[in-house]
């Protein structure tokens, strides 16, 4: 995407009012641009949707370089009862054009998919929006996808949280974002009330959210999340100027979302409180995930950015501010922060099995062997302190990560033994009273 416009802008909507719902219960919101080789499966997947109530499907086409605009005009043209077609007269950047179809959204309820991704199950709509009417007190709903690789041309069952439906709380959500790229739920299944993203379109800001469909899951899910255990859409990775592709080929854009992203969590343990520890423990990844990302050209401005916030959540009481700023205090700060994050991802991993954690406790030792024998390297070649530095940091992580997890799987194998030797008691007991 280009630079998010700040001047005034003019929008164009292109629709039929005469054979239009006037009041759809559920209205699809499709952000996109440069989506030429893909719009076109993403807008059949919502004309495939079989409901028993009025939908609208609200596209916000950004300017676009390729045939993308042609083929949205296209499709509105053909299905003048569902489609409507939102540009402005200049490139905005994702946040506005994603801001701007919120608005535009009429329904009852909001459905998310993006001009690369599709929807593969007809029914998605239906079962989504009556979860939502069922229940009440709930604003999101969002379901298990597939992944498709553009360049491998293969396509994996991800972001399966359950076996059956499940309520998930908002903590949940907050930790278990820290294994999926694409969050805890993928944009393109979410269904969430209109009322709850009007309430908070403050947030969807590109100085504020880098990624607006966080803040949708977070804000949706303070009541509580409603997975359902079935593949309804696609996630496509490695499309061609995809937002994900970006990231992986420009470290510094990569950089500087991630600092963004990192400034969004703070913002929010401060507007969440009840969910503070949660925060942290989210916080405390980011940090250390942007610790391992950095080279000698942005490490100082990483260390800048993450310092201000370790003191914030340590709180040192003992230190004075004269002493904060030194080299010693910075790296047990650092220090801390791995060891820390190696706890938080063993959080996120409290629900495996005993042969689960067995495997993952196996490939921990694995990657710390590993890790020992790269900063042995590393110290003995010519690189720089930052890459140094960085390798330790890793060694520490790991190490912290190998120990909670052996600590975890010791304590379920004693659980088991347990369980094991009452039931094998209370079977003698049963059969001496025979």
């Amino acid at each position: 995407m280009n630079q998010e416009a700040t001047c005034e802008v003019k929008y164009t909507e292109v629709s039929d009012p005469a054979v239009m719902m006037l009041a759809p219960i559920v209205s699809v919101h499709m952000i996109t641009y440069n989506h030429g080789p893909y719009l076109a499966e993403a807008i059949e997947g919502v004309i495939a949707q079989k409901t028993d109530f009025p939908i609208e499907l609200v596209i916000g086409e950004d300017c676009s370089t390729d045939n993308t605009r042609e083929i949205a005009l296209d499709y509105q043209r053909r299905y003048p009862h569902l489609i409507r077609v939102i540009y402005p007269d200049q490139n905005v950047g994702m946040h506005r054009n994603f801001r701007q179809v919120n608005d535009a959204c009429r329904g009852e309820f909001i459905a998310y998919c993006e001009g690369d991704d599709y929807w593969v199950d007809p029914d998605k709509l239906r079962e989504q929006a009556a979860v939502l009417t069922r229940l009440k007190n709930i604003d999101i709903t969002f379901h298990s996808c597939y992944i498709k690789s553009e360049k491998q041309q293969t396509k994996a069952l991800s972001h399966v949280h359950s076996s059956t439906d499940k309520l998930f709380t908002l903590s949940d959500v907050i930790d278990g974002d820290i294994h999926f790229v694409m969050g805890f739920m993928p944009t393109t299944s979410i269904m969430v009330r209109r009322s709850l993203i009007m309430s908070i379109q403050d947030w969807f800001d590109a100085k504020i959210s880098p990624v607006g469909d966080h803040i949708v899951e977070v804000f949706g899910a303070r009541n509580g999340a409603y997975y359902i255990n079935r593949p309804m859409s696609v996630y496509r990775r490695e499309a061609n100027g995809s937002w994900s592709e970006r990231m992986k080929n420009d470290p510094d854009a990569c950089v500087e979302m991630h600092l963004q992203f990192l400034s969004m969590l703070m913002r929010l343990k401060q507007a969440i409180p009840e969910q503070e520890e949660a925060f942290l423990r989210r916080i405390t990844y980011s940090c250390a995930h942007l610790s391992k990302i950095g080279t000698d050209k942005n490490f100082t401005q990483i260390k800048e950015s993450i310092l201000p916030i370790l003191k914030d959540i340590y709180r040192p009481k003992a230190i004075n501010e004269h002493s904060i700023g030194s080299e010693q205090w910075e790296e047990a700060l650092f220090t801390k922060l791995a060891v820390d994050c190696g706890k938080t991802k063993d959080f996120a991993d409290q629900q495996c099995g005993v042969l689960r954690q067995f495997c993952r406790v196996v490939k921990s030792a694995f990657d710390y062997e590993v890790l020992i024998l790269q900063m042995i390297k590393t110290n003995h070649s010519n690189s720089s302190d930052c890459e140094r530095q960085i390798a330790k940091w890793k060694v520490e992580e790991q190490s912290s990560y190998l120990f909670a997890r052996w600590k975890r799987f010791r304590k379920l194998i004693i659980e088991k033994v347990r369980l094991v030797l009452k039931a094998t008691t209370s079977t003698f007991l049963a059969r001496q009273k025979c």
